[in-house]
């Protein structure tokens, strides 16, 4: 089955561990305070601190990979987070230990995304060794966890434990989990970190578009107004980019400006000199003397 191992074979180096060691760790801190947010705020406020990911990534991206954002990139970005508080405020449950853990959630969200742009050149671009890397290491980092927080007790006493439907659910749930990470990776490999965090603005604004018209959720105008501004800033910020490569590469979008010219042909070799064989008609004849051929 040569034709469908896309993927590389594991592996696993001390050295390139050690140095995807600190993206795990962001990891792992953006998972725990993301579910210590939800467990005090509603998910519409949840929402709204989420869209602080977008200026702690221009932050974080200007101070790691030395990207300095455009005044239109920022201003399409503000009309973005503008979209999401709006869509998100009408309900809205505030918790300080909810705030504080959605700011750190998405302070970390935005640290990992930008850091993954920097250690992808450990594994020589592979986001699917990247993923492993993460995967195994992140294990380690929540086996401590569990068992200083005593959820171990908690999941052995649990009635679901012992479920063959809940096992198969989990276990979608964890292949599915592992594609959209996949997916993460390759989207900020190919685009950039405040790229991937757009797209998932829209994404979730089209979330709600669905849901309206395939299972008749309710609505109200402050959500329209936030769908409305978070598509249009999403839209914009695409346009910006357009652009900005279209004139980075002379005019033709999709070619790497990093790319040096094609060389020049080689000069053409001199021509040979002039002969200095005489034909047989302008030999001298016996008795002649050889006549002059240029005077």
């Amino acid at each position: 089955f040569k034709s469908l191992s896309f993927a590389p074979p594991p592996e696993f180096k001390y050295e390139e561990a050690v140095a995807i060691l600190p993206l795990t760790g962001l990891y792992v801190g953006m998972l725990v305070l993301t579910n210590a947010c939800l467990q005090h705020v509603d998910i519409s406020f949840y929402q709204i601190l989420r869209s602080l990911v977008i200026p702690f990534n221009i932050v974080t991206s200007y101070f790691l990979l030395g990207f300095e954002p455009r005044l239109r990139t920022v201003g399409c970005c503000l009309i973005v987070m503008c979209g999401f508080v709006i869509g998100s405020i009408s309900e809205l449950n505030f918790s300080y230990r909810g705030f504080t853990a959605g700011c750190a959630a998405s302070l970390f969200t935005a640290l990992y995304s930008t850091y993954v742009k920097k250690v992808l050149p450990i594994v020589n671009g592979s986001t699917w060794r990247l993923m492993n890397y993460t995967t195994i290491l992140s294990i380690f980092f929540l086996l401590p966890m569990l068992a200083i927080s005593g959820e171990i007790t908690g999941v052995r006493n649990s009635l679901h434990f012992v479920s063959s439907s809940f096992w198969v659910v989990m276990t979608q749930a964890g292949v599915l989990g592992f594609l959209i990470n996949l997916a993460y990776f390759a989207l900020i490999k190919h685009g950039s970190p405040l790229t991937t965090h757009i797209a998932n603005c829209s994404k979730s604004a089209m979330q709600t578009v669905l849901g309206v018209l395939l299972f008749g959720n309710r609505v109200t105008w402050t959500n329209v107004v936030g769908i409305l501004l978070t598509l249009s800033g999403s839209t914009l910020y695409s346009l910006d980019r357009y652009f900005a490569m279209e004139s980075s590469n002379g005019g033709v979008v999709g070619q790497n400006p990093t790319t040096p010219p094609p060389p020049h042909p080689p000069n053409p070799p001199p021509p040979p000199p002039p002969s200095t064989m005489h034909r047989v008609d302008e030999l001298p004849r016996m008795g002649q003397k050889p006549r002059k051929l240029f005077s």
